[in-house]
């Protein structure tokens, strides 16, 4: 049994049609449900959390199957791994983000994506923040909450591997800025950046940075 943090409805529900019958049959064999209530998306926030899970199940399972999994120090398309990790919504903003923050020897990893899908957060459902589990607007966050968003001058240009290093240093900040203990978490997620880390502010900071964004995200032991 899996004790979650955070199920991404919105990742499932858009992966989920592209599992193939074969794997859909099994988990709905598995979870004693009817095929056709499986397929069927979420509809009010009354639907059973069986359907769900099993829902998550299945993308998962395809994701294994068919996907190209890596680990925190070795991405890949997906990353799939547990690790010890700060969490907790980022920034002072109305509707701010979830940010992960951990780390290993090689690789400073964040996880982040819409506080929506946070289990109890009590706005599961509300369309507003789907958009923060992508890499231009969680990025464009992450830069605003950590005070790293610099105003252009009209007409500057910024080449490619400039904002990379902005992107990376955003990421670099805000791990240092997530506070609360460490919980050992085993999650799933998708990659969205990785790159070198930033050694202009300080030589301690790991030469590897991850950033992706979680389909689920669960206490491990």
């Amino acid at each position: 049994m899996k004790y979650y943090i955070y199920i991404s409805d919105a990742k499932v529900d858009m992966l989920f049609p592209q599992v193939p019958h074969v794997i859909k049959k099994k988990v709905a064999t598995e979870w004693k449900i009817d095929l056709k209530v499986l397929s069927t998306s979420r509809k009010t926030e009354t639907e059973m959390e069986d359907n769900r899970i099993a829902r998550l199940d299945a993308v998962v399972d395809y994701i294994r199957e068919y996907g190209n999994v890596g680990s925190v120090d070795q991405p890949d398309q997906y990353i799939e791994d547990t690790l010890a990790m700060r969490w907790g919504p980022y920034g002072l903003s109305q509707n701010p983000p979830v940010f992960f923050c951990g780390e290993t020897t090689e690789t400073l990893f964040g996880l982040g994506g819409s506080m929506q899908h946070v289990i109890g957060s009590g706005n599961q459902g509300t369309p507003l923040l789907i958009a923060q589990s992508s890499l231009p607007i969680l990025i464009t966050l992450l830069k605003k909450e950590s005070g790293r968003e610099e105003r252009g001058i009209e007409g500057t240009f910024i080449s490619d591997e400039g904002e990379e290093i902005r992107a990376i240093e955003s990421i670099e900040t805000a791990s240092g800025m997530v506070s609360g203990p460490k919980q050992k978490v085993e999650f799933l997620a998708k990659r969205l950046l990785q790159g070198r880390g930033s050694m202009r502010r300080n030589t301690n900071l790991k030469p590897h940075v991850v950033l992706a964004t979680p389909l689920y995200v669960a206490l491990a032991d």
